[in-house]
């Protein structure tokens, strides 16, 4: 997320990395899986959600549009933790992008609320995984650039949810992580809500590999377009590895 009226902190503390901006990002996924339904958390000013060529809902407790949307795309004023209060409006979606409150909380509940709602095959993708600065990941912001501790979802769905099939983005300004092969009735990650939270207050400060991206994929490499096809065609990985 970045800016916040009077939050400003020093350069190195402000500064950001990646590839391609997560917009192009969104855009190009949009373009190549084809969703029948998109569904984000996060509206902000609809940069993300005016991207969806198709039907799509988005989810904000206030949004602040400052550009045109279709009339295929509806914006509901509502936390994500209200909105999932009642049975899911609309068909299941089959992307999803999740950019709500910055705690690493509130983004645990998104994934496990979004996840129980999706079509088969759809996927998620994550926003502000990889703080560039231990400064953005604090829990109260004091800079522009903020990530919040979200970046704790990149250790816990490795080690809950070994099943999901992760990828991380190295997407400007803060990261992406793709998640797919997602299981609507997996209930590991809701029964264990408590037991991660007290987990994760033990590590205060994002590890090295958070921070200088270890791993993450260039969106403009054939790997990612490799994933890209993987998610659009599932089984194209399992006929793969059989041959």
């Amino acid at each position: 997320m970045i800016g916040l009226k009077g939050a400003r902190g020093s350069d190195a503390e402000e500064r950001t990395a990646g590839a391609l901006s997560y917009l192009d990002i969104l855009e190009r996924m949009h373009r190549e899986l084809h969703p029948a339904f998109y569904f984000e958390i996060g509206v902000r000013h609809g940069a993300s959600l005016c991207l969806s060529k198709g039907p799509a809902i988005g989810v904000d407790p206030a949004p602040a549009i400052n550009r045109p949307l279709a009339d295929f795309v509806r914006v509901v004023t509502s936390t994500s933790d209200d909105f999932f209060k009642n049975p899911f409006e609309g068909p299941p979606p089959n992307l999803c992008f999740i950019d709500g409150m910055h705690h690493f909380e509130y983004a645990l509940r998104d994934f496990i609320n979004v996840e129980r709602s999706v079509a088969p095959g759809a996927v998620i993708v994550m926003d502000d995984i990889f703080p560039n600065h231990p400064a953005q990941a604090e829990r109260v912001r004091r800079t522009s650039v903020w990530t919040g501790d979200v970046w704790r979802l990149t250790e816990i769905l490795p080690q809950y949810r070994p099943d999901l099939f992760l990828a991380t983005i190295d997407a400007h300004p803060a990261g992406l992580l793709v998640v797919s092969r997602l299981d609507n009735k997996n209930c590991v990650l809701r029964d264990n809500y408590e037991r991660i939270l007290d987990e994760t207050r033990t590590t205060a400060t994002p590890p090295a590999a958070v921070l200088q991206r270890h791993g993450a994929i260039d969106p403009l490499s054939q790997q990612f377009s490799r994933v890209l096809a993987i998610l659009a065609d599932p089984a194209r990985e399992e006929r793969s590895a059989a041959t």
